[in-house]
């Protein structure tokens, strides 16, 4: 049996490949543990994600467009099902009708009542924070959350009210940090419980 001879630029190729095919299962291993957000009024999603009809009408519907379909990294039984992206905009759930729960021929979504909306739960983890990270002024995420959830201490650092939090993502969209956003809307009931700030503890801010 003959040799196999492989050339330097074919090896490094390969190499390259190989590595991107295993950062890329990582990265769809580990969100298939954790579910994405969804539009208002899905009560189930094991229910919801087998019920979707994954025709992008929701989608297209949705008038800020904070909807997109959810890629493989979420699992098979999800691909193509709608997630809500707060890095693309804030839901205007309040404001636009319920656009998405119109446009789903399958009504899927219920007319779930705007005080009773619970789209996630809002973290921020403080060493990505520009004021808990770095001691520089930064107030976005508390100046656009229009429902109170963020309230400021003495210091001027953020801290989340849960009870308060609609997860509508306006935090999440507007966070300045780089190269990660130190505030993010996570699933209800997924939230991290170290390195970060998911609770109150500071004093409140006027204003808020």
């Amino acid at each position: 049996m003959g040799k196999l001879w492989v050339s330097r630029r074919e090896f490094l190729g390969m190499a390259g490949a190989g590595a991107a095919a295993a950062a890329a299962y990582g990265l769809f291993r580990s969100r298939q543990d954790l579910p994405p957000l969804r539009p208002p009024g899905i009560a189930s999603e094991e229910e919801f994600s087998a019920a979707c009809l994954r025709c992008q009408e929701c989608v297209r519907g949705c008038l800020t467009g904070c909807l997109e379909p959810a890629g493989p990294e979420y699992g098979a039984g999800k691909l193509w099902t709608p997630r809500f992206n707060p890095d693309l905009a804030r839901c205007e759930f309040e404001l636009c009708g319920r656009a998405c729960a119109k446009a789903c021929p399958a009504s899927l979504m219920s007319a779930v009542p705007d005080a009773e909306v619970r789209l996630g739960q809002a973290f921020i983890t403080r060493k990505r924070c520009l004021v808990w990270g770095q001691g520089k002024p930064c107030l976005i995420c508390y100046e656009r959350c229009r429902y109170g959830a963020i309230e400021a201490d003495e210091k001027g650092r953020p801290h989340m009210v849960p009870e308060k939090c609609t997860g509508c993502g306006a935090c999440q969209n507007t966070c300045i940090a780089e190269p990660q956003k130190a505030i993010i809307v996570y699933p209800l009931g997924r939230v991290p419980e170290d390195e970060g700030d998911a609770g109150g503890g500071g004093r409140k801010r006027g204003g808020v």
